[in-house]
C-alpha cells in the first residue's frame, strides 16, 4: 500500500504506514538461504525491494510495526520517519474452540502462500518434519490451509497431507485440529496465525520466530520448538497426550482473552494518531512504543 502514498502529497492529512512484516528482511534471508543460480535472483529480489521501501517509506509521517525485531529492519531505510511499535491484537472468539480436536488427530498449519516464509514453512513441516511425527503417530494427518497455494505447496500433498486453497473460513479447520502449529524460519512482525491459535484455545507449536512479539509463557500457554528435533518430540507428545493438549489450551485462552483484546491495540494506535494531529506535529511527539 506505499506506493499510493504520492498520490496525498498534496493533502494535509498525516499519512501512517502499518508494515506488517518488512520485505527487504525476509528476502534478505530467503537470499541468505538459496543457492545455485536461484540465489542470483533471489539477491535481485532483496534489491529490488530494498528500493521500494527507500522509495516509499520516507513519504510518511510514521511507520507502526508490530515486533520489537522490525524496528532496525524498517529503520534502515526509513531515513527520520518515526517508527512505533503497537503489538498486534485480535478479535478474541466468545467460545473456546475443541480444546482436543477430532479424529484422527490433525495438525494444522495456517498461512497465506503468496508470501514466502509460509511456503518455506509448510515444506519444512510437510517434508521433514511430518513424516517423522507419522513414524510415532501412525494415525496423523497434516492439514495445510491457506490461500494461494502455489504448485511447490500443492505439491506437498499426499496419502497423510492435504493442501486447502482459499477456505471461506478457517475456524472448522482450527475447531477439529489436534495441534496448531508455526514452524516459521524466515521474517518478523507478530503472527497473526498465532494470536488466533492461542484466543481460540489451541495447543499450540511454534517457532521463536513464529512467537514474536507473542508475551505468552513458553511450556505454559504454548510449546516452543526451535530444531526439527524438538518440533518432531513436541507434535508427538502433544498428539498422544490429549490430557497435556488440553491444559495447553486452557491456559492458551485465558491468556489470550487477558493479553490479546483488541481495545489495547486500538490505545496505541489512537495515541498515535493523537501525537501526530496536534498542533506543530512534526514526528518529534511520535511515541516510539505504544501499547
Amino acid at each position: 500500500m506505499a506506493q499510493y502514498a504520492s498520490a496525498l502529497e498534496e493533502f494535509p492529512a498525516r499519512r501512517v504506514l502499518v508494515d506488517y512484516d518488512p520485505p527487504s528482511a525476509w528476502a534478505a534471508e530467503l537470499a541468505e538461504r538459496t543457492g545455485g543460480i536461484r540465489r542470483w535472483a533471489r539477491r535481485v529480489e532483496l534489491a529490488v525491494w530494498r528500493r521500494y521501501e527507500r522509495a516509499t517509506r520516507r513519504r510518511f509521517d510514521a511507520i507502526v510495526v508490530f515486533a520489537e525485531r522490525d524496528v532496525p529492519a524498517v529503520a534502515s531505510t526509513a531515513g527520520d520517519v518515526p517508527i512505533v511499535r503497537i503489538p498486534l491484537a485480535i478479535e478474541i472468539p466468545v467460545e473456546p474452540l475443541d480444546p482436543l480436536g477430532q479424529a484422527p488427530p490433525v495438525v494444522l498449519f495456517v498461512g497465506g502462500f503468496g508470501h514466502p516464509p509460509n511456503v518455506d514453512a509448510a515444506r519444512w513441516l510437510a517434508r521433514s518434519i511430518f513424516p517423522r511425527v507419522l513414524q510415532r503417530v501412525p494415525d496423523a494427518r497434516l492439514e495445510l490451509v491457506g490461500d494461494r497455494p502455489g504448485e511447490d505447496v500443492r505439491r506437498l500433498a499426499g496419502e497423510a497431507v492435504s493442501v486447502h486453497g482459499s477456505v471461506p473460513d478457517v475456524t472448522p479447520y482450527l475447531d477439529r485440529a489436534a495441534v496448531v502449529t508455526a514452524p516459521i524460519r524466515l521474517g518478523g512482525s507478530m503472527r497473526g496465525k498465532v494470536l488466533e491459535a492461542l484466543g481460540g484455545g489451541k495447543a499450540l507449536v511454534a517457532t521463536p520466530r513464529a512467537a514474536e512479539g507473542v508475551e505468552a509463557t513458553p511450556d505454559e500457554h504454548f510449546v516452543l520448538a526451535t530444531t526439527e528435533d524438538e518440533f518432531v518430540d513436541a507434535l508427538t507428545s502433544l498428539l498422544s497426550d490429549p490430557g497435556r493438549r488440553r491444559a495447553l489450551a486452557s491456559s492458551a485462552r485465558a491468556w489470550a482473552v487477558e493479553s490479546l483484546a483488541i481495545e489495547r491495540s486500538v490505545r496505541g494506535f489512537e495515541r498515535l494518531y493523537d501525537s501526530l494531529s496536534s498542533p506543530g506535529a512534526a514526528g518529534a511527539g511520535v511515541p516510539r512504543t505504544t501499547a
